[in-house]
């Protein structure tokens, strides 16, 4: 009888967690929704804000940009609060234009970060969680995110805004993005006495 009182103990334990878990998701998408973030913009016409934004550049690259700095990778969902701001963000960039397709294609994380932040603050690449961003924008602009069909290159750097661009590329402009953008991804070549 104790058995079965420690058993069902653990499961009402475990739901718990799963239900904190599922409200922690819930809460973050509504925090993205409605409240202040660092680049909140009016969107015209509404009373709504935006926290992502899409645009084709001069030089016809496609630039993403989100005013966050993208979440650790977890065993939890814990970009999923950027799908619907994403979305979003495509839907008002292709209401007055058709969505560009990318056959084959160069997705760049720029992650830029607080310049006062101690460098053991900066997260890992590795641990960077990619993926909710990706399937938004693959399902918007690319034929596939297959490894074969789209190359990925991350860079972090300090910067006067915090957040993350998002740069849809081609092949053959991937190239001409690293040479007009080396403070990017350059770092100094000084080292430490």
């Amino acid at each position: 009888m104790e058995l079965d009182y420690l058993n069902r103990c653990e499961q009402d334990l475990l739901q718990a967690v799963q239900d904190a878990e599922a409200a922690v998701t819930q809460l973050r998408r509504f925090a993205a929704s409605f409240l202040l973030m660092q680049s909140r913009q009016s969107t015209p016409g509404t009373n709504a804000t935006t926290i992502a934004s899409v645009k084709s550049t001069e030089e016809g690259w496609l630039l993403i940009s989100l005013p966050v700095m993208l979440p650790r990778r977890g065993e939890k969902d814990r970009a999923r609060f950027l799908d619907e701001p994403l979305r979003a963000a495509i839907r008002r960039y292709c209401q007055d234009r058709p969505l560009p397709k990318f056959q084959t294609c160069v997705l760049v994380y720029e992650h830029i970060y607080d310049a006062a932040y101690p460098r053991r603050r900066v997260t890992d690449h590795d641990n960077l969680e990619l993926k909710h961003c990706q399937d938004v924008l693959e399902s918007a602009f690319l034929t596939n995110d297959t490894a074969s069909l789209c190359s990925v290159f991350q860079c972090s750097h300090p910067g006067e805004e915090v957040g993350t661009r998002i740069w849809i590329l081609t092949p053959e402009q991937f190239g001409i993005w690293l040479s007009k953008h080396k403070t990017s991804w350059q770092k100094s070549q000084e080292t430490e006495n």
